[in-house]
């Protein structure tokens, strides 16, 4: 590909219009971008690798280094539908390698002051034991190598965040949490242990086994989900048929509540990669 031909990019889940220009992208800029950029020029300072580096604005577009590898896109993906994984994505290594990059990237944000706070969710400083962090991690919006997760892109939902909120999060996205018929949508099968799978995933992260936390940590994710229906543009509706999902989501929860439990804290858990 010439320097002066734009690829099209697919990835993420918010933005639209992302090129790729030789070895940069170019993406559309929001009012957040600055406050962005500096949270990543931070995370380049502390030589965090697995995030893109700021190289600029054009115009309308922020200019970012172009990171190799393969996301895991589903271009049938819809609410409501399980995300359509490559073989390598639904792997125990890639899955041990998230909850790592998750870890690493928590650890070189926690030095982290930002001077602007124009983040696109949540535009405040962080409180106390939050830290600045990706705000939608999933494969979606994670580069593979060699089919293991490598790098993050599309951080336009960076903010403020608790980071066990942040890997609860994540984990309904990598594990992925899901009822059987999703999983099965996702390409799982046979269907997989999935307390045995957050076990594993919690390990490679290496946070302390506080089950009740993680698991009430889990719940406020969803609630989290059923809080911003209020600022999608939705109809009355879309935003029952929503608020519904959710409400299973929930329930479904409920009934995985023990076995996820007794993985977090039994003796029989995967151990610790």
């Amino acid at each position: 590909m010439r320097d002066d031909e734009d690829e099209p990019l697919v990835g993420g889940r918010m933005a639209q219009g992302v090129v790729r220009r030789g070895e940069r992208v170019l993406r559309p800029l929001g009012p957040w971008s600055e406050a962005v950029h500096e949270y990543l020029r931070y995370l380049e300072g502390v030589g965090f690798a697995g995030a893109p580096r700021v190289l600029g604005v054009e115009g309308d577009r922020e200019v970012l280094t172009y990171l190799d590898g393969e996301v895991a896109v589903d271009p049938a993906w819809q609410p409501g539908r399980g995300h359509r994984l490559p073989a390598h994505a639904r792997s125990d290594q890639a899955l041990i390698r998230a909850g790592r990059l998750i870890r690493d990237l928590h650890e070189a944000s926690r030095g982290f002051r930002p001077r602007r706070t124009t983040y696109r969710f949540h535009p405040c400083p962080p409180r106390p034991g939050q830290i600045i962090s990706h705000g939608d991690l999933g494969p979606w919006n994670t580069v593979y190598r060699n089919g293991l997760p490598a790098a993050f892109i599309d951080f336009d939902s960076a903010g403020p965040v608790d980071p066990v909120d942040e890997l609860a999060a994540a984990a309904w996205a990598f594990v992925p949490l899901a009822p059987d018929r999703r999983l099965r949508e996702a390409g799982f099968d046979p269907i997989p242990d999935l307390p045995a799978r957050l076990r594993l995933f919690v390990d490679a992260y290496g946070l302390p086994y506080r089950p009740a936390a993680l698991v009430s940590a889990l719940q406020r994710s969803v609630l989290t989900r059923v809080e911003q229906i209020a600022t999608w543009p939705l109809s009355a509706a879309d935003a029952a048929g929503s608020l519904e999902f959710l409400a299973n989501e929930l329930r479904w929860f409920h009934t995985m509540t023990p076995a996820i439990e007794r993985a977090l804290s039994g003796p029989d858990a995967p151990s610790r990669p």
